[in-house]
């Protein structure tokens, strides 16, 4: 499958929330997750889809804990619902980070934790 043909999905799964894409080459070697917006700002250099699913921030915030990464945290709250994160930053000492429960902060926490990893 290639990425011309689900560029219009893409923008109509965003329209309705799903912020997120998980896809998957032919040799299924690996399984990618991106905001859709960085997966639409690179398409061009995608080749070779087998299949993609589209996600919204609660269907992504499910698959962040199946990592079960310690000290994450999501507070629900009439206003707005945050995430705490506690881990390790770059010098190894303990940080615990609050942030906006968004799109933007579920994936730079992803990218964090798994390394990249995201085979199967």
């Amino acid at each position: 499958m290639r990425t011309n043909q689900i560029i219009k999905d893409l923008e109509k799964g965003k329209a309705e929330g799903k912020e997120f894409i998980k896809w998957w080459r032919k040799e299924n070697d690996f399984t990618d997750y991106e905001l859709v917006d960085s997966f639409l700002s690179s398409a061009e250099n995608k080749h070779n889809i087998e299949n993609y699913q589209l996600l919204d921030k609660d269907e992504m915030w499910e698959i962040l804990k199946r990592w079960n990464p310690k000290g994450l945290r999501r507070s629900k709250s009439t206003r707005s619902d945050k995430i705490e994160w506690q881990h390790l930053d770059k010098d190894g000492q303990k940080k615990t980070d609050t942030c906006p429960y968004n799109a933007e902060n579920i994936m730079a926490i992803f990218e964090a934790e798994t390394h990249g990893d995201t085979v199967g």
